[in-house]
């Protein structure tokens, strides 16, 4: 085990319309989540949509603090920042008129890290080398969540954490970036990656583990064999 998540609950507050009752609802969006994630795994958090997925995500990454529970690793032991990365499907948060070394050297000097021979690497790796001085704008979709992957990598971190990052791409496109994380996890580049998705296909395709939200609980945690079948996954529904 590398990853403990104990007990995880969330709700958000939502101002009620009505003129004579003003007050706030809590409305629940996690109770009491709790599992033990694995070195190797790659496990695909699904679930309706509204169901939590992101909000998970968040909590683990340490974006959002949770109203009870706690993440941490095999030893009780808080995780720090650099351990962890996540990854969403918004390119808006890069420069589209840098290059792709340009990008990654301003996100690197944000975090005072050296990033020359870095960036090179995490490139190699990605098979992303060949478009090292091509501006953001001129990437393909794919080409893109690849970048939102090398800056994720950069921190060095172990623990990878997706947010429906094939969103809107096209078949090849998808393919591109579930061969990447694929040889990741197969490199031990990374030892263990949650994506949260909406995508039978891509659980089928990417993942040996689901958990399924709904109802803001975990309601099954399978693994995923081959003998695992779409209708098999589509009958949690």
């Amino acid at each position: 085990m590398i990853l403990k998540i104990n007990q995880l609950t969330k709700s958000f507050s939502k101002n009620s319309n009505n003129f004579f009752f003003k007050k706030n609802q809590k409305i629940s969006v996690l109770e009491n989540v709790s599992f033990d994630a694995y070195k190797g795994e790659v496990i695909a958090i699904l679930g309706p949509n509204g169901c939590g997925k992101t909000t998970l995500l968040k909590m683990i990454a340490g974006i959002l603090i949770s109203d009870s529970g706690f993440v941490a690793d095999e030893n009780g032991r808080e995780l720090s920042n650099s351990e962890i990365a996540m990854v969403n499907s918004n390119d808006r948060s890069f420069f589209w008129r840098l290059t792709i070394k340009e990008n990654l050297s301003f996100f690197c000097e944000l975090s005072n890290k050296n990033s020359s021979k870095k960036i090179i690497e995490i490139l190699e790796l990605l098979k992303l080398l060949d478009k090292i001085n091509t501006p953001f704008m001129f990437l393909s979709y794919g080409e893109r969540k690849k970048v939102s992957i090398a800056r994720a990598l950069l921190k060095g971190s172990k623990i990878l954490l997706l947010d429906e990052i094939t969103n809107s791409l096209d078949i090849s496109a998808k393919k591109l970036v579930t061969e990447t994380i694929k040889s990741l996890i197969k490199s031990s580049k990374v030892e263990l990656v949650l994506f949260a998705t909406h995508s039978l296909d891509e659980v089928m395709s990417l993942s040996n583990r689901l958990i399924f939200i709904n109802k803001s609980k975990i309601f099954h945690d399978l693994k995923i064999t081959d003998k695992t079948t779409l209708q098999d996954i589509e009958t949690l529904f």
